[in-house]
């Protein structure tokens, strides 16, 4: 976990706005979000894959909005649904003339990454218990209503825990307090407040399973 003083520091940051954010946790050192790390050069800044730093032979662009493109497709040039799994391609270096071009290429590769981390740090309460969205769920996905617990948590581990980079922030079940990201390192979490449609998809899939495999009351 950070220390005090940054820690301190990064929540009166957060108290002004997502740039000063931003700005003091370059002066903490902070270096990376999600798969992308960023170092500075001169005025600016460097952006590329964490396995990518010093390598030769990227692609260099020079646009903060190309990082829209690049979060579009993993190296083997398929569709990413879902901007936090880890597979965000290799092989590009993004130079960025400053703080505000930094700010709008983290938020291309990882939309509201920020303004998720600003909301903690502020002890906002943005998460969206799991039980609410489901309850919310219509038409084909409102048997989803029916996960159980266990359910859930098996879901959590099969598809969130190898699939998405996310700090899950809508604890199983609701009642459970939400847990601060513990980390030693000088990164940006990422924060998932909200079940998205990938774990509804999955979770229907599940309870339509178990619902199929009970047998039927016996008729009187």
């Amino acid at each position: 976990m950070p220390c005090m003083t940054a820690t301190n520091s990064l929540e009166s940051a957060a108290a002004a706005s997502l740039r000063e954010l931003l700005a003091t946790a370059v002066a903490h050192g902070y270096e990376r979000v999600g798969q992308a790390v960023f170092q500075r050069e001169g005025d600016g800044f460097r952006l590329c894959h964490f396995e990518d730093v010093g390598r030769s032979d990227l692609k260099i662009h020079l646009n903060a909005h190309d990082a829209a493109e690049i979060a579009l497709h993993d190296d083997a040039g398929a569709y990413r649904p879902l901007k936090t799994g880890p597979n965000l391609r290799h092989g590009w270096l993004l130079q960025l003339e400053g703080l505000a071009d930094l700010h709008l290429a983290l938020d291309l590769l990882y939309p509201a990454a920020l303004a998720n981390w600003r909301a903690l740090l502020r002890g906002e309460s943005i998460a969206t218990p799991l039980r609410k969205t489901v309850s919310r769920q219509t038409g084909m996905y409102r048997v989803t209503g029916l996960i159980t617990d266990e359910e859930a948590q098996g879901v959590v581990d099969s598809l969130c825990r190898t699939g998405c980079l996310r700090h899950i922030q809508w604890p199983i079940p609701a009642e459970a307090p939400n847990i601060f990201p513990q980390t030693t390192e000088k990164h940006i979490p990422l924060l998932c407040i909200d079940a998205c449609s990938l774990l509804i998809a999955e979770a229907r899939r599940v309870v339509k399973a178990r619902l199929q495999a009970t047998p039927p009351p016996p008729s009187v």
